[in-house]
């Protein structure tokens, strides 16, 4: 086990590179059926309802892949590569959410989306409350959270650079950040800076809570997805039921996502356990010698590869369906499909690179962090 927690076999590597993309993809296909469901007000039958609970995995997947991007895209540059970049990309996602939440505030109808109301009553639905974080006319939050994790990503990589056990350490290190979370009462401390990290008043998804699954991403990356698909089946699906078993015993809800704002163990467990099940899935589909196949994952490994251009652009489309047709908002099943439709012709030269060379690692993964 050692031999593998510290490093994977250099010919793991071009497989290593296209889980992460499958997986990416997964996750920003999740997240937009998701979106679709929620923001639709369409009602959904028992297992329908289940189906879209579980469908939330698909946000710490999300996270969990960003820090394995991360660690691809930047371990071989420089300290000061790392921090200007990063940094740099950090403001750009901090822009796009201001720029896109302002040009909002200033056109959008609120009286046709009633879950703006919340903000609206409380007196917050402002300029500068939108400015300090203290409320949103845009629900992509998560790019706030993504500004801070990429802001802090170089310390991350500077560990990984620095230690021999990189993959220990921030092992360590990741379980430290748990322990702080869930068994101390840190978050509670009335501190400017801890209520900000831990998301008290603030509306960004707290940096403290979800730099947990992006620290795991990390070491993932390091040691392999696939290497590692047996000891994350076993810990995911003993967490998860173990915890299952708590709730049950205090009559707690199992519903996947009543734990993912705050993110809590639940929500993290059984997310390792879906990571796990996914990379089962993917390996046996890429033995799968069919030309549909290697259609179906190009098309998976394309979206994985540019899930933040997709997910802005997602609820761009999203926001104009609501504008233009309220109350008739079920169009939003006709108009997202037709985004993803649209984006893949429009990237169609890199989706037939994709099918041809189905087995090549992914060479521009992390192109849109870089």
């Amino acid at each position: 086990m050692m031999q593998k927690m510290t490093a994977a076999p250099i010919t793991q590597k071009q497989k290593r590179n296209l889980y992460i993309s499958y997986i990416k993809g997964v996750a920003i296909i999740g997240i937009m059926l998701i979106h679709t469901i929620n923001w639709s007000n369409i009602n959904l039958p028992r297992w329908g309802e289940v189906f879209e609970d579980w469908l939330h995995a698909a946000v710490f997947l999300f996270v969990l892949t960003t820090g394995s991007v991360l660690y691809v895209a930047y371990q071989h540059r420089t300290v000061a590569q790392q921090w200007k970049r990063l940094l740099h990309r950090a403001g750009t996602l901090l822009f796009i959410y201001y720029l896109y939440s302002i040009i909002k505030l200033l056109i959008f109808n609120f009286s046709t989306e009633p879950f703006y109301l919340q903000f609206i009553n409380k007196g917050t639905f402002t300029v500068s409350d939108i400015l300090a974080f203290h409320s949103f006319s845009v629900p992509i939050t998560v790019l706030i959270t993504y500004a801070f994790l990429l802001a802090l990503a170089p310390l991350i990589l500077l560990i990984s650079k620095r230690s021999r056990y990189a993959a220990w350490v921030l092992s360590l290190l990741t379980v430290g950040i748990f322990v702080l979370n869930y068994l101390t009462p840190l978050s509670v401390i009335n501190n400017p800076i801890i209520q900000f990290v831990y998301a008290n008043g603030y509306i960004a998804f707290p940096v403290m809570l979800w730099i947990v699954p992006l620290l795991m991403g990390f070491i993932l990356a390091q040691i392999g997805f696939e290497q590692q698909r047996l000891w994350l089946l076993i810990g995911g699906g003993v967490s998860t039921l173990v915890t299952m078993g708590v709730l049950l015993h205090y009559h707690e809800s199992l519903e996947l996502s009543a734990y993912e704002f705050p993110l809590e163990p639940y929500f993290i467990f059984a997310g390792v356990l879906c990571l796990a099940l996914f990379i089962y899935v993917f390996r046996f589909l890429e033995r799968v010698r069919n030309k549909w196949m290697k259609w179906f994952l190009a098309v998976i490994r394309l979206l994985g590869d540019n899930t933040l251009h997709i997910y802005v652009l997602h609820w761009v489309v999203i926001d104009l369906t609501i504008w233009l047709v309220a109350p008739t908002v079920t169009w939003i099943w006709v108009m997202v499909p037709l985004f993803v439709i649209g984006y893949l012709i429009w990237s169609r030269k890199k989706l037939f690179s994709y099918y041809r060379y189905q087995r090549e690692a992914a060479r521009d993964l992390g192109a849109e962090l870089i």
